[in-house]
């Protein structure tokens, strides 16, 4: 059946915490392609919210029992804790649903590839969350980059800080390893990664990573991040953090004729020892954690590649590259900061 004789297409979302309800229920409000007919959450003061918020939608305790009574669905959209990632969108997948699942998809490689040949083999695209991409700051950084304001870029510096208290979420995953799958290098660097590919334009060549938990917490995950990238091109740096004594969002992309700044909701290139004001925005990267106006990017990003196949499996191969440049940081971090190959990922 066409896409357009087929909307809207009908499907349930699993996992009805606050980025399910602050950031995806917004982001669906005005995009005719998609409705929900169900919701799953084990949380029972979650499911009662659920019917409150969306009410005539049929609320469920798990993905299992809502693809039992509500199949055939057109879509599932998979907002749980990430450990669950991989089972949940293989479950729905082999339902014969379409996908959208946040971040991180997963950071095990062989599951990954896994996941893409389930899609490919029943015709159905999986997406993950990218929406950080969707950012007005970030698109018009592109469009600065597009236009050669500052020529070729030749270095790119990252930084996300975030308070003592982020990280957290309704039941505290975030800090534990076995359901975050990981610390802010997961949380924030998933993010970093594949909006630092987009602004080099090629892939990275080596990578080094040195990691640090939480003073109190020593064999925690980790609560700050710093990564160092070797381009063919170029050479970036990140900088994660959960320890700042404030939220903030900034970016330094220096090229071959002049320095672009990203300062949290503002714009700005260097050149010549003058600065000048690009561009400013109402709200700031750091602004929250939700950003219902860039997830419904992923949302449309999704129904792109439910209309046209032959998008299906960019999305996945960008999720590919951040899964194999996390592990491999990881991995840096195991062997003392060492410089290790991208081809290792």
């Amino acid at each position: 059946m066409d896409f357009s004789e087929k909307i809207p297409l009908i499907g349930g979302l699993v996992g009805f915490g606050k980025v399910a309800e602050k950031a995806h229920l917004p982001a669906l409000q005005g995009l005719p392609e998609f409705r929900l007919r169900a919701v799953a959450d084990p949380l029972p003061e979650r499911r009662s919210l659920a019917r409150e918020l969306l009410p005539g939608v049929r609320v469920y305790e798990s993905q299992g029992a809502l693809l039992a009574a509500e199949a055939p669905l057109d879509f599932v959209a998979v907002c749980s804790p990430p450990a669950s990632h991989v089972a949940l969108a293989r479950e729905a997948l082999e339902a014969g649903c379409h996908v959208l699942c946040e971040k991180p998809l997963t950071l095990d490689l062989a599951a990954l590839a896994g996941l893409q040949r389930l899609a490919r083999d029943r015709g159905r695209a999986l997406v993950t969350v990218h929406n950080w991409k969707y950012a007005p700051l970030y698109r018009a950084a592109q469009g600065a980059l597009a236009e050669g304001l500052i020529g070729e870029v030749r270095e790119i510096v990252w930084e996300v800080h975030r308070t003592s208290t982020s990280g957290g979420g309704l039941t505290d995953w975030r800090h534990t390893g076995a359901a975050a799958a990981g610390g802010i290098l997961v949380d924030h660097g998933w993010h970093a990664f594949y909006l630092l590919l987009g602004l080099a334009g090629e892939l990275p060549q080596a990578l080094r990573a040195h990691l640090t938990p939480a003073p109190d917490h020593p064999d925690g995950v980790e609560h700050e991040a710093q990564v160092e990238l070797r381009f063919p091109r170029a050479r970036a740096r990140l900088f994660l953090t959960w320890r700042a004594t404030a939220r903030g969002n900034r970016a330094r992309l220096l090229g071959t004729a002049g320095e672009l700044l990203l300062e949290d909701d503002r714009l700005l290139r260097r050149r010549e020892g003058h600065e000048e004001v690009l561009a400013t925005f109402p709200d700031k990267l750091s602004g929250g954690s939700h950003h219902p106006e860039w997830t419904r990017g992923s949302w449309e990003e999704l129904a792109a590649e439910i209309r046209d196949p032959a998008l299906r499996g960019q999305n996945l191969a960008e999720a590919a590259r951040c899964a194999g440049l996390i592990s491999l940081a990881y991995r840096s971090h195991a062997a003392g900061g060492a410089w290790l190959s991208c081809s290792e990922g």
